[in-house]
């Protein structure tokens, strides 16, 4: 193993790519349930009334903005 910035930079760029690895069957598993769950809610968005739906909706867009 080299001690040098090129080689400890390697090192960690081998590092970063062993876990972006690793960890993209399970990042695709959580979309695909996350997508699934929108599926879900847009379905039953459909089943509220107008005035319940606007509630829902304006709840949404607080929970969206308080993460964007």
């Amino acid at each position: 193993m080299h001690y040098t910035d090129a080689g400890l930079t390697k090192l960690v760029s081998d590092a970063q790519s062993e876990v972006l690895a690793a960890a993209l069957p399970h990042q695709e598993r959580a979309a695909a349930k996350m997508k699934a769950l929108v599926d879900r809610f847009e379905a039953n968005l459909r089943n509220l009334t107008p005035s319940q739906r606007k509630e829902v909706l304006g709840a949404l867009r607080a929970l969206v903005d308080h993460y964007s």
